[in-house]
């Protein structure tokens, strides 16, 4: 189109000039001219022109200016990319390079004109380089490598080269553009990777579990360790984990962990621990599943199967033996209790056995032995006989009382000798009257005395024994 209006404009302003020629060659100007226009309307029309030129011209310089700021934020834009742009021709020279390449190989950038690419790759790389361009030529498609490039000072550094045909160039001499990008620090983040995942296989190929990773979208095995293919007798990596693993699955199997070894943002949770039994080998496993990053960055499932079938079948036989044993205290119990029914119809008739032999001994001493000691009391006339008698009549009494029984219980330990002083204490007989009624020394009876305190508790305690001894009628 705007060569249409150009071509016009050019016409117009021919035509325009001829006239204007043909009116200059005729000096008279009062006779007219065939064939040329009104003179006074040829110079409008030369002004007219004029002016429109004149904006032509501004809007030309206009178009300078932007195409200059274009060009020079091009330049900018195209030096000053992080990465670096070369163009190439047909054999590999570099037409022309940015300031980034020129910094990454640590020279100047006229350096770099006119010369190889390959001058300034790892010798080791050149095939993979002259690779990439013979398939790039061939395919004239896109072209990706990794390989080495040495620096000025030696240094060599990864880079990946990013080659295209450039589109107006689909010729025999045709012209490549190529990225070059600096992937040192990948390379290296990549090693230490592949360092650590070696460092991790080694180490889990030293446990004596099976052991497996599997990726959490495609179930794809990505690694079994050593104890796992000896299991299988062979090495199942790459094949999915449900299909190869069980037998006659079509799908994921129903008791798969996945969904519960992450969160609702996707981070890995806990370990989730689980108990399986595997019917074909009759084993049983304590199985821990937990979500790791794997070394491309995804998240992958380690499960961990550890043995337990031995622990299992002694869980099983302690389970066994404590239901009999369980049993046995049932039958034992019910035994006991038939006993102990037994044993209370026994005391209970030991306790009116007993109640029976002392109704007749309170019965025999009231019709027997209270008349006759009364009628010794009445024919004694020593003062020393009678009181023989009194203690003898209080002794018998005891026997008979509610407080023999209490002294009894209360000092269960004494012997029948400490229990004897203990009723002449309470009757308030000193250590010499109890000697001579006992006829033993008073050494003797102090010594009773004292393992009587220490019986009853009243060892080293500030209280009277005779006190304490009344306390318990």
């Amino acid at each position: 189109m705007n060569r249409v209006q150009n071509k016009t404009a050019e016409e117009k302003f021919n035509e325009l000039r001829r006239q204007a020629e043909a009116l200059m060659s005729k000096p008279d100007f009062s006779k007219p001219l065939v064939g040329v226009e009104d003179p006074l309307r040829l110079i409008h029309e030369l002004q007219t022109f004029q002016i429109e030129l004149e904006l032509q011209n501004d809007e030309l310089r206009r178009s300078q200016q932007e195409l200059m700021e274009f060009k020079i934020h091009y330049t900018q834009l195209f030096d000053f990319t992080p990465v670096g742009y070369v163009t190439l021709d047909s054999k590999g020279k570099i037409l022309n390079a940015n300031l980034t390449l020129a910094r990454m190989l640590a020279t100047e950038r006229s350096a770099l004109l006119n010369q190889p690419l390959s001058d300034h790759i790892l010798f080791a790389d050149q095939d993979i380089y002259y690779l990439h361009l013979q398939t790039l030529f061939e395919s004239k498609t896109r072209q990706i490598c990794d390989l080495k490039m040495n620096r000025k000072d030696g240094g060599p550094f990864y880079v990946q080269l990013e080659s295209t045909v450039i589109p107006e160039a689909f010729r025999e001499d045709a012209l490549y553009r190529t990225v070059i990008i600096d992937v040192s620090e990948r390379k290296r983040t990549e090693l230490l990777l592949k360092y650590g995942k070696h460092q991790l296989e080694s180490v889990l190929n030293k446990i004596d579990s099976p052991i497996y990773v599997a990726d959490m979208t495609s179930h794809e095995i990505l690694f079994m360790n050593t104890y796992m293919k000896k299991l299988y007798h062979t090495d199942l990596t790459g094949q999915v984990c449900w299909a190869s693993l069980h037998e006659n699955q079509d799908g994921p199997c129903e008791f798969c962990t996945n969904d519960r070894l992450t969160d609702k943002a996707g981070n890995p949770k806990e370990p989730h621990i689980w108990e399986f039994y595997n019917k074909g080998s009759d084993q049983w496993y304590e199985v821990n599943n937990l979500a790791i990053p794997w070394t491309d960055g995804r998240l992958v499932r380690l499960e961990i199967a550890k043995n337990i079938t031995r622990r299992k079948r002694v869980e099983k036989k302690q389970q066994a033996r404590t239901l009999t044993l369980e049993q046995k205290v049932k039958e034992r119990t019910a035994e006991l209790e038939d006993m102990n029914a037994t044993l209370r119809t026994l005391l209970k008739k030991r306790e009116e056995d007993k109640n029976e032999i002392g109704e007749k001994i309170f019965a025999n001493h009231k019709l027997i032995l209270a008349p006759i000691i009364q009628n010794l009391k009445k024919n004694l006339t020593l003062e020393s006989q009678k009181e023989m008698m009194g203690i003898l009549e209080s002794e018998l009494k005891n026997i008979i009382s509610p407080f023999s029984k209490q002294l009894s219980d209360k000092m269960v330990n004494l012997t029948p000798m400490e229990i004897h002083v203990a009723d002449l204490i309470k009757f308030g007989k000193s250590n010499k009257e109890i000697s001579e009624i006992l006829n033993s020394s008073i050494h003797t009876i102090s010594r009773h005395r004292e393992n009587i305190r220490k019986k009853t508790g009243l060892k080293n305690k500030k209280v009277n024994l005779r006190s304490f001894l009344s306390t318990l009628e």
